[in-house]
């Protein structure tokens, strides 16, 4: 369980500090009786903390009222905190995009009013950002800036954090002794400071380090000693983490069954704490327990809470730790129809998570091959340059000749009987050089001519590769682990024979596209070409719902096609067929469970006219005018699908092409509207 992560496990206690004595109903009754600003500021302020661990959208709103406050007031310092809090509550959420501007605010603030602590706690907290962006080694940077600012202002508590947040680092990346090293100044930190939280705390972060450094005696000694602590100063939260990692020690001396009594420990404190994410990681440590005792009847209830709570939640990491245990017990239990059911949405969250990595490697590549296509350009107007510069000393030296013959002429007019000869063979060389330019001129027009081409050849392959990896690779995947599970004898014929046969509407729908797609594509490299036809667009949008179908049962979506008559558009089929995908596509990605997408279609005047419109979570206003233009280009759904705009670009060029027109309406919390305008037959 080391990279549950271990590191969020950790940096989390950088952000939320230390635990709050008065729980939320105390809190808030207390703000009912307050008057002042001041009383209200300092409440606002603990509710902020209180909620860090249980509701996150709660932890925003308090933290921005107690901004709002501070800012009235003129307490700049607590401004900078409630914008590092506000971008907490976002870090939860998982927009880590969101949480990193708030950050940066954060510190930008501190550092105009020279507030180190400020300045410290927000460069921590983009740390943090940018570790759960995976970027350790920007992680790091900013925390070991955050450590020089502690120590300069000799505040003990963020220089003992800041060590355990560099030891996690570390301890992520595998450089064990590194973490082993910082973790130790961490402890020695608390220990001069007669901080007993931050003691037992390090005890727990050393015996993480010894467990994986495979000292499991050294690593049970630590977590002892952490317990002892945790126990004496009564705080359930290391008390769990203490028990958790002994639990962990015994799993790997294989007593699963004192470990799943250290783990039932942990999981109740948890529960009663609700430290969610904690209890999550106990939960898979049980379901693993179980699993290794070959009892996955018991397992079965643990892993499937865990799954239950990061579907909820849309935390695919932990979704992508609770999935492989769930299918396991299933294939053992030869639930093999729920295994494969698993598996599916198993690809889905690692297509998800892996979908911005390969997108990156291929514009790198892509851009590799284009610098050098561009590289080749180069040399040949480099060339062309060479000739047009001999092409000048030619001129040049005949100019000075012709400026030679012409004085002589004039010298020798009278005797000179040849005149007119002479005066032809120059006529006739500034034909020539005439000749010459127009040549070069149409040279270089040509050359133009051919890096447009080139340009509009880039264009349309970009759009041919992200259409086929936006709406092939998941069939395939699906298929292709399909067989593998018959490959291995997991799967009987007949039970292979069973789910081919409910696959085959999406195998055929989606070799329907593909056909589709080359088409097209073949069209757009042999030179844009619009096809218009009269077609029937009910009949698209049903067959675009078929095609969608596993992907929106995944997430339980109603979605309807309220088209009862036949609305007979003019235009490209096929490019029309790929802009209806896209936009219902987008509509599955970005809504939440159980929410709904209705299709609708009207003739208006000359013109018909399909909408889309989801519940969703809306899109802001700031981003509407982005949509359609490669300026915003990454954006993220509630599971954390990365979603490329590149696609709502394409929408829009094959929508003009076909003389019609694209718009949105959105606004947060109250879903999206997608409509096209298209000539009617």
């Amino acid at each position: 369980m080391k990279h549950f992560s271990i590191s969020v496990l950790l940096l989390l206690c950088f952000f939320f500090g230390y635990a709050q004595d008065k729980n939320v109903n105390q809190l808030l009754e207390e703000l009912k009786k307050s008057t002042s600003d001041t009383s209200r500021l300092r409440i606002y302020t603990k509710l902020s903390t209180t909620y860090t661990f249980t509701d996150a959208e709660k932890k925003f709103y308090y933290a921005n009222k107690s901004r709002l406050l501070a800012d009235k007031l003129g307490i700049d310092t607590l401004v900078v905190h409630g914008f590092v809090d506000m971008g907490i509550s976002h870090g939860l959420r998982n927009n880590t995009d969101s949480a990193l501007f708030y950050f940066s605010t954060a510190y930008v603030k501190a550092k105009q009013i020279n507030h180190k602590n400020g300045m410290a706690r927000a460069l921590g907290s983009i740390g943090y950002a940018y570790d759960r962006l995976d970027n350790k080694e920007e992680a790091i940077k900013n925390i070991l800036q955050a450590l020089e600012l502690y120590k300069e202002i000799k505040f003990k508590k963020g220089i003992n954090q800041s060590y355990v947040n560099l030891g996690s680092l570390y301890y992520d990346i595998e450089q064990y002794k590194v973490a082993e090293s910082y973790f130790k100044l961490a402890l020695q930190t608390a220990i001069e400071g007669k901080e007993q939280k931050g003691i037992a705390h390090g005890y727990f972060t050393l015996g993480n380090t010894y467990k994986e450094l495979k000292d499991n005696k050294k690593a049970r000694e630590h977590y002892s000693k952490g317990l002892e602590i945790a126990i004496k100063i009564e705080n359930p939260s290391e008390i769990a983490l203490a028990r958790w990692g002994l639990g962990q020690v015994d799993a790997i001396e294989k007593n699963y069954n004192e470990a799943l009594k250290q783990f039932q420990i942990a999981l109740k404190i948890n529960r009663e704490i609700k430290n969610e994410y904690h209890k999550d990681a106990v939960l898979i440590s049980i379901a693993e327990a179980y699993i290794q005792l070959k009892d996955y009847k018991k397992a079965e209830p643990y892993a499937m809470e865990v799954y239950n709570n990061a579907l909820r939640t849309n935390f695919l990491v932990v979704l992508s730790k609770a999935l492989p245990l769930v299918i396991e017990i299933n294939k053992e239990q030869r639930k093999f129809e729920v295994a494969l059911e698993y598996q599916t949405k198993l690809m889905t969250v690692i297509d998800s998570l892996n979908s911005e990595k390969t997108t990156k490697n291929v514009v790198l590549a892509d851009f590799e091959r284009i610098r050098s296509e561009n590289d080749n350009l180069v040399k040949d107007n480099s060339q062309i340059a060479a000739k047009n510069t001999n092409y000048v000393k030619t001129i040049f030296i005949t100019s000075v000749l012709l400026l030679f013959v012409v004085m002589l002429l004039i010298l020798y007019y009278i005797r000179n009987k040849e005149k007119k000869a002479i005066n032809e063979l120059l006529q006739s060389q500034k034909e020539e050089i005439a000749s010459v330019n127009i040549e070069l001129e149409t040279l270089n027009k040509e050359i133009i001519v051919q890096n447009d081409e080139l340009e509009q050849l880039n264009k349309v392959k970009n759009k041919f590769f992200s259409i086929v990896s936006h709406d092939l690779r998941s069939p395939l995947a699906t298929l292709k682990m399909l067989f593998g599970l018959y490959r291995r004898g997991d799967l009987s014929e007949a039970e292979l024979t069973e789910l081919l046969s409910q696959l085959e509407d999406t195998i055929y729908n989606t070799a329907v596209f593909l056909d589709n797609l080359l088409e097209w594509s073949k069209s757009q490299l042999d030179g844009i070409v619009v096809k218009p036809t009269s077609f029937d667009v009910k009949e698209q949008v049903d067959a675009n719902i078929r095609l969608l179908e596993t992907q929106i049962n995944i997430k339980q979506l109603r979605i309807e096609n309220t088209i009862e008559k036949p609305v007979i558009a003019f235009a490209d089929k096929n490019m029309i067929n790929v802009v209806i995908r896209n936009l219902i596509s987008n509509a599955v990605k970005f809504c939440n469970p159980n929410d709904s997408i209705i299709v609708k279609a009207e003739t208006k005047n000359d013109k018909i006219v399909i909408c889309i419109r989801d519940t969703g979570p809306g899109i802001a206003e700031k981003d509407l005018d982005k949509l359609f233009n490669l300026e915003h280009t990454i954006t993220t759904s509630n599971t954390g699908e990365k979603g490329h705009q590149i696609g709502l670009v394409l929408c829009k060029d094959m929508v003009e092409q076909n003389n019609g027109a694209i718009r949105v309406e959105s606004k947060i919390g109250e879903g999206t509207v997608f409509c096209i305008d298209l000539p009617k037959i």
